[in-house]
């Protein structure tokens, strides 16, 4: 018995190994080169989880399968999704502002529990035209184009993204409120720039600076035709307080949140630097 117990083990081993894909077929599957990246994730998600977390698991559930269902219908790859939040990557950056737009007027519709309703940010706001601007759970998204480096997990079956650009897009989409789609200047160019884009409302946020980005980036704020009357507090940058710069600055060449320069950065401070220009492309 213990002999054909044994026989059984190997034999469902052998036949698991032989199913899993190879590296190189994992690859095969996922987007390369120059790609978009995707994060979202709810806005107060903590909030709500402490104060009705029956309801916000279920409201969880309704978001998932939204998103998964976009993912699926505009040729998304979902790279890792954690708590509330999605890491979704795509070859043509036209399919990731669709989705996006798809799924912040589809979450409109949804049958969310009452007292996610109920919530402030819950709360349903006509928009004036016989549909809603907001209604249920709010997701934020920041999207950024560029060439990741892509590392296959057999174990895992999955290709995850690493380098720069993911940092670059996981920062832009924590500048997002929800509801809120951010895209960078890159993403930006190549979506509007070069007019693959059309019929949604652009507004031009100025730049910022992005926590762990040396850089300061150039920020848009975009948002499909029909709910162009959402609106969204202004940005808000930390500064350093010695030479008025932003936070890694050249000057300083120090991160005053780290405190390396002593008494002359002392705490930081927010500054707003939005320029609050809309533009609205139609076909």
């Amino acid at each position: 018995l213990l002999l054909l117990g044994g026989i059984v083990v190997w034999l469902w081993r052998r036949a698991a190994r032989g199913s899993l894909l190879s590296e190189d077929e994992l690859l095969a599957q996922a987007p390369q080169g120059e790609v978009t990246m995707l994060f979202t994730d709810i806005q107060d998600s903590t909030h709500l989880w402490e104060h009705m977390p029956k309801d916000m698991a279920n409201a969880l559930e309704v978001h998932n399968d939204v998103m998964r269902a976009a993912i699926r219908q505009f040729r998304g790859y979902e790279v890792s999704t954690s708590g509330d939040s999605f890491f979704v990557v795509f070859q043509d950056p036209k399919d990731a502002m669709d989705m996006c737009f798809h799924i912040q007027k589809a979450l409109l519709g949804q049958s969310w529990p009452e007292r996610i309703l109920q919530y402030e940010g819950g709360v349903p706001v006509d928009s004036g035209d016989g549909g809603w601007l907001w209604r249920g759970l709010r997701v934020r998204m920041g999207m950024h184009v560029g060439e990741p480096s892509p590392e296959p997990s057999v174990a895992n079956q999955k290709v995850d993204y690493f380098g720069p650009p993911v940092n670059l897009s996981a920062r832009v989409s924590g500048k997002a409120m929800g509801g809120q789609i951010l895209l960078s200047a890159e993403l930006y160019d190549k979506l509007f720039g070069e007019g693959v884009f059309d019929n949604a409302q652009v507004t031009n946020l100025g730049v910022h600076t992005l926590k762990g980005i040396a850089k300061p980036q150039q920020l848009y704020s975009v948002l499909p035709s029909e709910l162009k009357r959402r609106t969204f507090p202004e940005i808000q940058d930390v500064v350093c307080q010695y030479c008025k710069t932003p936070m890694w600055c050249p000057k300083c060449d120090k991160d005053p949140a780290e405190g390396q320069q002593g008494k002359k950065h002392v705490g930081g401070r927010r500054q707003t630097q939005s320029s609050r220009r809309a533009t609205t492309y139609r076909p």
